[in-house]
């Protein structure tokens, strides 16, 4: 089970699942990724990330990147949605 809380929003979804789920629906026009995340983790968020020629950022650590998006807790993954029709 994941130490990562999952926050949404109408712009973003912050946290691995959620973030895989996002891809998957193709819904993400970019990713924003911690730098100290375990790459094994990484695996199928960057190879949808790259199949679907996604713009990809880098945070500095993940604890930065909750802080970015006013969570309390780590976070290695942030997807940024595209905008609801």
């Amino acid at each position: 089970m994941s130490n990562e809380k999952v926050m949404h929003s109408s712009q973003y979804v912050v946290g691995l699942k959620e973030s895989v789920k996002a891809l998957k629906k193709d819904c993400v026009t970019s990713l924003e990724i911690a730098c100290d995340a375990n790459i094994h983790l990484l695996t199928t968020v960057l190879l949808l990330a790259y199949q679907k020629q996604l713009p990809i950022e880098f945070s500095k650590s993940k604890e930065e990147l909750g802080k970015q998006y006013g969570i309390q807790v780590r976070a290695t993954v942030v997807a940024h949605l595209k905008p609801a029709l």
